[in-house]
């Protein structure tokens, strides 16, 4: 009776044994749940914070094209310059044009012409025509066009031209001889607005 009473007592301590090292087993086992929540919120969190609005709220508004600025007179000695050179490559475009000399002064244009060795029909009223409709072309600002092959005026008109040059030319002085070509071309004294002025400047006949 006590050898059986001893070994119920070694199997219950046995069996004890086993359960307390099944339970400590089981509660070592890492639980898969906190893991996988884990691996959701990284996964989701920064993609559910991003909507669409504020996606539009970053993009960068779109830019409003700039009118183009209007072409202005040659009323600077740097204006001037750019124009005339403008308005002498257009002219040279000419088939019966062989070179062009030209000056913007203001709203008026000198523009002296040699022939390419080709045309022989000197200065046509349909040639000054087209010259004139090219000029006033290049720019709109462009009022009076005066054209001549003379090659005395072509010469002046050259000189002018090389006048833009002089760092100490003013426009004043410019603008003054090209009022007088502009009269020996038209036979007539030719007025224009004196720049800041308001007031009209008169060439010598």
């Amino acid at each position: 009776m006590k050898k059986k009473l001893g070994t119920l007592m070694v199997l219950s301590v046995a069996c004890m044994g086993l359960f307390s090292a099944c339970t400590s087993n089981a509660d070592a086992v890492p639980n898969p749940a906190p893991t996988a929540n884990t691996a959701g919120k990284v996964t989701t969190a920064p993609m559910a914070t991003t909507s669409p609005d504020a996606t539009m709220d970053v993009m960068p508004m779109p830019t409003a094209s700039a009118e183009p600025a209007t072409v202005g007179a040659a009323n600077t000695v740097d204006d001037a310059k750019r124009i005339s050179q403008r308005v002498e490559d257009e002219v040279d475009k000419l088939s019966e044009v062989d070179d062009a000399e030209a000056v913007v002064i203001g709203n008026i244009a000198l523009v002296g012409v040699s022939y390419d060795g080709q045309y022989q029909g000197g200065m046509t009223d349909r040639l000054k025509k087209m010259i004139t409709e090219r000029v006033e072309m290049t720019d709109k600002t462009i009022t009076a066009v005066h054209v001549t092959d003379d090659s005395a005026l072509y010469k002046s008109i050259a000189e002018l031209n090389d006048m833009m040059d002089d760092v100490n030319a003013s426009f004043e002085t410019l603008q003054t001889r090209a009022l007088d070509i502009a009269a020996k071309l038209t036979g007539n004294g030719i007025a224009q607005p004196q720049t800041g002025t308001g007031a009209n400047q008169q060439s010598a006949t």
